[in-house]
Order: C-alpha cells, then structure tokens, then sequence
C-alpha cells in the first residue's frame, strides 16, 4: 500500500470539499483567484471567489461556475439529501445545486475568541446515526515561532443550527508528536492540527486528515467513534488542507493544496497558478513503495555531504530516482537536484549560487532495495535548512506510476569526524569544497551581532546588484511593529545585518524576518 501520484486536478484552485451526488458523480467547491496580479498581501493573486465543478470519475472535471452560496462545507444525509454550512448560515438541498437557506448556525464557541477564525468556523461533518451531526472545527491553543497552533474540538446537532460542544478534545497538539519538541522536552519549532477531513473507510473505521508544519504537511488518525483518535502521524504526502473520497474499489483519493506538483507541472504556468493549484494522489495497492526511514540530518557549523537513506520495498520493474526542490512564495517554483541547475537568483545569505547537488547510489534498482541519496552541499547549514523549509521531494518512478515523498531535516550534534565539530572546539573541515576538490568554500561567517538585535548595515542582502536597495537612513527591525515599507535591518542568525521588508514584499526574506512578522 502506498500513495501513487496522480498529477495536478486543476491551476489556481484551493480549499477543496466535495460531496457524492444521485448518480454517484461528484462535486467540488474551491477557492480561486479572479487576477493574477500581485495583491497587497504579497501574494501572486487576488480577488478569490468560490467555484463548483464536477465529476464522474473524481480525477476529471468540469466547471459550473461561481458557487451560490460563496464557500461551503457539505455533507450527504442518510435521506440523500444535503446540508452545507457557508458563512455562518446552514443550507439544504435535493441535488447539492440548488440550496435553501435553513437559518442561523449558534456555533458551540460563539463567545470563545480563540475559535472560529480557524477553519472558518466548522471544517467538516460526520453524520452519526439516526441523522446527528458532528460538527469537527478548529481552536488556537497557542502561538509558536510566531505562528498560531490550533486543536481540533467537535460538537453534535440533531438541525445544523443549535450545536452542543462534546466534551474534551479531539486532537490537541500540544500532547502529541504535532508540534516537534527537543530532547529537553521543549517546543522547538512550530507545530497545529489543523483543517480537519473526516470520512469513514469502508471498514467502518473513521480516518482523519489534518495539517501540520512538523514534519512537513499532511497528518492523519483513525478512530472508531469520532471522539477517540489513535495512530497520529504524518503521512509520506506533501500538501495541505487534504479534501477525500473513497473509490468504489476501497483506495482512498485525496486532493491537496500547492506542494508536491512535479517540475513538469509548473512550466508555463504564472506564479498565481503555481501557487494554487489542487493535486491528487491515490492511497491503495501498489507494486512497490517508497520511503525515507529517517530524516536528513544537518550538522551545525559543518558543510559537509549529508546522506539520505531511500527504501524501495516489493517488486516489479526497475525503479528509478529524482530530487527537487520548491522555492518562491507559497513554492511557486521548482529546481531540478540532479543535474545541478539550482540557481536561485536571490536567497537569504549569497546570492546566486549552486548549494546542493543530490546523487542517488544507485540511481536506479529492482525491488527491493536501499539507495543512498547524497545531498552534496556547498552552503552553511543554516542555508541547509532554508532551502529544505521550502520544500524537498524525492521521486520514485517504475515507468507506470509515480510516487513522490517530501524530504524531512532534523538538526544533530553528531559530527562526521571524532575530533572536530560541535563540543571539540575544533570547526570541522568541509569535505566537498577546498584543496583538491576544484570548488571554492564558503567565508565562514564573520558576525558579531545578537539574533534579532539591530546590527549596523550595509545588509549584504540589498543594495548594489541585489532586488532591493537598503533604507536610508537604516531603521532597526522591533518586535510587536509593523515593519516600514522602506524595511529594517536586524542580525540575521549568522550574526550579519540583514534587510527585512515587509511581509510578501521579499520573495526570499532572510529567516529572521519571520520573527518580526
């Protein structure tokens, strides 16, 4: 069993949710922009409204146009007819077309501000039996690396507008491995559980899809009455806000927001398009599987070849491999690994430049068998992590199908070498650059500022051959401010002045800007 990729639905689509109709077709209601022009928010788009399409397999669709009921969250009763909550409001229907307002919802946290801005207020129903509706939504439990954690609540209603929240909660964060913690038991790096899709396999069991940024994107658990959920992981899938549909063969579809399109996808596409697109895989037998059993390790202060092991289990046809990687806002675009064309014209610490290069040993083989992916590196690590933050996917291809897994990083102490690196006292040499190797090292970094403090400039990221010129005269980034159009200047985590703009504003902005935005 494994995720097959399927290829890209549709351009400039988001926020899926669909419904079976009569005749056991589809449709689907997402977010789309009208303009591709860049908004006020930095993003490549504005403008969105809401479309429906639909279907008769799930994978091919056609457009009908502007929802008109704006965005809405549906579920088909027992009866075969439909409900949909959109904008505060609940909506019956015979068709899933044609809807009839029933009144005002009274969400369970009408008075709590910590919910309903996430989620919209309800992200999905289940339908209980004897026709109850639980309710799955989302509440902020907490803010990390400046970005927002919510848990996952549910509450029941016998008419879609009174609701009663259920006690406890479903799926908190906080208590699980969602948001990632150290050895010391500390939060360190942002985490939610968030968007929840629930649906029931034809077992009867009842799976959830949900988001969070620890290690990378698409999470899911099992449950057998809704309230209870086990087996909280984070599935091998690159995307978000996961819409679902169970085929009639029993594989499970999904439908994902942006990441995890191939190189191919993106050509002559727009930013807008590339930025929102929906994606589908399909979950069910497959001849062989992918799968990185481990995470790609990153040694502080060391540049050095890092080693990825890659695990094809089954059989069948030769299996061959591919590496990219995203970049731009939102990843709205893609560099190929293999064959060195990552060029960047702007990233946080050097500019253009070639920082990694990925050799599979071997690049191909039958299953089953391990491969080595060697990711060849040529910038600090701290570059290491902003590039891989973006996004990296490794490719498997038998020549029938595809599967595609995101690549996960994890900070470590240990050194390649016994006498050097973190707690010798000693930097350990690069082994890729230098004497001998026909590449050029990188200057170690000379900076002396505190992260985060204002740190005399010129920033070496504005200026003379850079996208921006650099404030004059330098104002000093502050935390809780609003940064000013012209930007500020802070230390970045290499100890150098750094220009931040504000948000949207720098397609690459240095990794300290997220701490004031």
């Amino acid at each position: 069993m494994a995720w097959t990729y399927e290829g890209v639905v549709r351009q400039n689509s988001v926020d899926n949710r669909n419904i079976t109709l009569p005749d056991g077709g589809y449709r689907q209601v997402f977010s789309r922009w009208r303009s591709f022009v860049p908004g006020p928010d930095g993003l490549p788009g504005q403008d969105a409204h809401y479309v429906t399409a639909t279907s008769s397999d799930g994978l091919h669709w056609t457009d009908e146009g502007e929802s008109p009921i704006g965005y809405y969250v549906p579920v088909r009763l027992p009866d075969g007819t439909y409900r949909a909550y959109a904008s505060g409001l609940f909506y019956t229907s015979t068709d899933a077309k044609n809807w009839m307002e029933l009144g005002r919802v009274v969400h369970p946290e009408l008075h709590n501000p910590n919910c309903r801005s996430e989620s919209g207020g309800f992200s999905d129903f289940l339908v209980l039996p004897g026709g109850t509706l639980r309710g799955y939504y989302n509440c902020t439990v907490g803010e990390y690396f400046n970005i927002k954690a919510s848990e996952i609540l549910s509450a029941t209603s016998k008419d879609g507008l009174n609701w009663q929240a259920d006690p406890g909660v479903r799926i908190n964060p906080l208590d699980g491995p969602e948001i990632p913690r150290g050895t010391d038991g500390q939060i360190n790096g942002p985490g939610d559980a968030g968007h929840p899709r629930v649906f029931r396999l034809p077992d009867g069991t009842l799976k959830m899809f949900y988001n969070s940024l620890n290690l990378c994107c698409l999470w899911s658990a099992t449950s057998v009455d809704g309230l209870t959920w086990a087996n909280r992981k984070p599935e091998d899938l690159s995307g978000g806000d996961a819409d679902a549909m169970v085929l009639a063969d029993g594989r499970v579809r999904v439908f994902v927001n942006g990441g995890g399109a191939l190189p191919a996808d993106y050509a002559g596409h727009s930013l807008g398009e590339n930025w929102s697109r929906t994606v589908s895989y399909v979950y069910g037998p497959t001849s062989y599987r992918v799968s990185l059993p481990k995470p790609l390790p990153l040694v502080p202060g060391v540049i050095a070849p890092t080693h990825l092991p890659v695990l094809i289990e089954g059989s069948g046809n030769s299996v061959k491999f591919d590496a990219f990687a995203y970049a731009g806002i939102g990843g709205t675009s893609t560099y190929d690994l293999i064959d060195g064309s990552y060029q960047p014209v702007k990233v946080d610490y050097h500019g253009s430049y070639d920082p990694v290069k990925v050799v599979f040993k071997p690049t191909s083989g039958k299953p089953p068998f391990t491969a080595d992916a060697v990711f060849n590196w040529t910038v600090s690590p701290l570059d290491q992590a902003y590039i891989l933050s973006f996004g990296t996917l490794i490719v498997a291809d038998d020549g029938t199908t595809k599967q595609v897994v995101p690549v996960r990083y994890a900070w470590t102490t240990t050194s390649p070498t016994n006498n050097c690196g973190p707690g010798t006292g000693t930097p350990c040499p690069p082994t890729n650059c230098g004497p001998g190797t026909g590449t050029p090292c990188v200057p170690p970094s000379q900076g002396s500022c505190t992260p985060g403090t204002y740190c005399p400039g010129p920033p070496d990221n504005c200026g003379p051959g850079q996208q921006f010129a650099c404030p004059s005269p330098e104002v000093a980034c502050q935390k809780g401010q609003p940064i000013p159009s012209q930007g500020c200047v802070t230390a970045g985590y290499d100890g150098k002045p750094r220009l931040c703009l504000p948000k949207g504003v720098d397609p690459n902005p240095p990794l300290i800007c997220q701490e004031f935005y």
